[in-house]
């Protein structure tokens, strides 16, 4: 029994836009971690935020403390696109091979959309022989990104739940997909 599965040619708008305003969302998330590394801050302080426009046509990050919009950041959907797409792969790619190097010792991973740099490292030391930038993990990550969701649906095809759940869980570790939503979980977005 096989899917029906869309062709590229068969695009729905309705998806379309909603793929976009994810790959806008992480955009501006990687953006606010970027400048969050760049001020020596590993973790997040809530220095800076991100707003949506409520159609989501736009978006933007403030510093938190006064409001002011961070110079460069007052963007269209389609350009915060075009930095989350590409994003998004690489930090699936940096989680898969992390996930693989941390069995024998603790990898870290970074990326920073600003300057287009992402890495693995281990105790402070860049990883040698890995990709360095963001382009080059999204060729990685694309690929492990296709064959998890061709697992998925042949688990579910299959009816096979375990490896359906199993599946899932490694999607959601590696950032493929969102944890499923809890019914009172407040916003991820500010909306202006």
């Amino acid at each position: 029994m096989q899917k029906n599965r869309k062709s590229p040619a068969s695009v729905d708008p309705a998806r379309s836009l909603k793929k976009a305003k994810g790959f806008m969302i992480f955009g501006l998330k990687s953006w606010v971690k970027a400048l969050e590394l760049a001020d020596g801050s590993k973790k997040s302080n809530g220095k800076y935020r991100y707003v949506v426009t409520p159609d989501a046509s736009s978006g933007h990050i403030l510093v938190a403390a006064d409001g002011t919009v961070v110079e460069g950041s007052d963007r269209s959907r389609e350009e915060w696109a075009k930095i989350g797409q590409p994003a998004r792969l690489a930090s699936i790619g940096l989680r898969a091979a992390k996930d693989e190097l941390d069995a024998a010792e603790r990898v870290e991973y970074t990326f920073n959309v600003i300057t287009g740099e992402a890495y693995l490292s281990r105790r402070g030391q860049r990883v040698a022989g890995q990709p360095e930038t963001i382009a080059a993990w999204a060729e990685i990550g694309h690929p492990v990104e296709t064959a998890l969701f061709e697992q998925l649906f042949a688990a579910q095809e299959w009816g096979n739940t375990t490896a359906e759940e199993v599946t899932r869980a490694r999607m959601i570790k590696l950032g493929v997909i969102r944890p499923p939503k809890a019914d009172d979980a407040p916003p991820t977005a500010v909306l202006s």
